[in-house]
């Protein structure tokens, strides 16, 4: 699938001549699949991880927030496994990092996303 190249930070990755280039990287389409919030999109209210509704609350079901990350990541074509999935939380701030680990091809990969509210 052809997606915009995204920065760190999920910007545009614009090069030194202003231009923005095309990827087919799976591993940003998973990192853009976990920061989708539900309801956020207009055209499609119904696609998006329910942060607000069963992540970022009193008492979270961890087991549940973990069957998400998994669910959604795994709805990327090239996924072929999720696992470790760890949640730390700053209560203070109420933002998550979710860690985790995603098979792609047989080669395991490494990811974090913070989720900012």
């Amino acid at each position: 699938m052809k997606d915009i190249l995204l920065d760190a930070e999920g910007d545009l990755k614009i090069s030194e001549w202003g231009d923005i280039s095309l990827t087919d990287s799976v591993r940003q389409a998973v990192r853009i699949r976990l920061l989708w919030f539900f309801n956020e999109w207009r055209f499609a209210p119904q696609y998006g991880i329910p942060y607000y509704e069963e992540i970022l609350v009193k008492n979270p079901n961890l087991e549940r927030i973990k069957s998400i990350i998994k669910t959604e990541a795994m709805s990327v074509d090239e996924v072929s496994a999720v696992r470790n999935v760890a949640i730390t939380w700053d209560k203070s701030s109420r933002n998550a990092l979710v860690a985790f680990d995603i098979v792609i091809d047989e080669r395991t990969y490494r990811e974090e996303v913070l989720i900012n509210v």
